[in-house]
């Protein structure tokens, strides 16, 4: 990944993302398997930003409003104030970590893990439990009825791990990523019967982390 100043005027890929996020991430590492394959990526990495990374700025990441924080505010047309992503990793960088529903191979590459039991996680399954949310589960990954203990992305070191992980499984030599990098506009031009090519126009933000 670098930042968008180092792209060329013109290039040619197979294939390209818009947004990094935790589709964007998971699509390019399958996709670069067999094809050339362009991230482009409004925000920055997570990567050595504290306040994504770790587990005890979770609060302080979605509070941060200044024009390059990871989390952009914004009030829904019902009046419900959010944050939306503006990182590589996407909402995975920003939410509280649960982690649900998911094949086993997916669990072992990267991204989750069996969390720890505090006190206020034991209390709170021990309530659903005595007020009749059952069976008990356990631990698991399985979306299920009843109290489980689902995982999250944060490891035991309380470090986030988020869908920009996913990029190491990624073909290195079919794979670019720009950061701080805005798509505008997408225009298409037909060439023949059935051909079609594409331009993309997007801004580099001259700001980094």
């Amino acid at each position: 990944m670098k930042p968008a100043t180092l792209a060329p005027p013109i290039s040619y890929y197979d294939y390209i993302i818009i947004g990094g996020g935790t589709a964007g991430c998971s699509m390019a590492a399958t996709l670069s398997e067999g094809a050339h394959v362009l991230v482009l990526e409004r925000g920055g990495a997570p990567y050595g930003n504290k306040v994504v990374e770790e587990m005890s700025k979770f609060g302080a990441n979605l509070d941060d409003e200044s024009p390059i924080s990871s989390a952009q505010p914004f009030v829904s047309e019902d009046g419900v104030v959010s944050a939306r992503a503006r990182v590589l990793g996407g909402g995975s960088a920003l939410n509280a970590g649960f982690y649900t529903r998911a094949g086993t191979d997916y669990v072992a590459k990267a991204v989750a893990f069996k969390p720890p039991m505090l006190e206020f996680q034991s209390a709170f399954k021990n309530g659903l439990v005595e007020v009749g949310v059952r069976p008990y589960n356990g631990f698991t990954y399985d979306h299920i009825s009843g109290t489980k203990i689902g995982g999250t992305i944060f490891d035991h070191n309380g470090k986030r791990h988020t869908a920009a992980d996913l990029l190491e499984y990624a073909n290195p030599n079919t794979t670019v990523v720009y950061l701080f990098a805005t798509v505008h506009k997408i225009l298409f031009r037909r060439k023949g019967k059935g051909a079609t090519s594409f331009f993309i126009f997007f801004t580099i933000i001259y700001s980094f982390y």
